[in-house]
């Protein structure tokens, strides 16, 4: 089942988070990104959307989408008992819904999600360094559906 997030769902989506960027980014330690949960809380509190997928016979979020400044994905993480089953596909589908454009920040190295945005269309529109992370950014833009 697709919904918007609630506030319950937060410490749920942290670990789903955790899991994701630790396994996504094997040049940077765990601990890098624990000491960034903050700045995921905050986009979670400034996001324009954020759905959660529940299971079938489960309200605990295993997978999830936020989306910031209107049109950016700031997060689309999903479980790994769920990865493959075409739940980030719906997510971003629906998300996308009444969007001319999406646009996505993703590090060189996390090649999954660079893979993921390719295959629904989005295209590298700028790179950059950041310093703070030792990392390339790739900003990537695809196409929302208009209603």
């Amino acid at each position: 089942m697709f919904r918007a997030a609630k506030h319950s769902d937060l410490i749920r989506m942290e670990q789903l988070w955790l899991h994701a960027v630790a396994n996504s980014h094997p040049s940077l330690p765990r601990q890098f990104w624990l000491n960034r949960l903050g700045e995921f809380r905050r986009d979670c509190r400034r996001s324009n959307q954020c759905l959660v997928f529940t299971g079938r016979h489960s309200a605990v979020a295993e997978a999830f989408i936020t989306i910031v400044d209107n049109n950016r994905v700031a997060h689309l993480c999903v479980s790994p008992l769920f990865t493959g089953c075409g739940i980030g596909t719906r997510l971003l589908t629906s998300v996308g819904r009444g969007r001319s454009q999406l646009q996505a920040q993703v590090f060189r190295e996390n090649l999954r999600t660079r893979y993921f945005l390719q295959k629904h269309g989005f295209v590298e529109i700028r790179r950059g360094y950041n310093a703070e992370y030792g990392q390339h950014q790739i900003l990537m833009s695809g196409k929302g559906s208009s209603p």
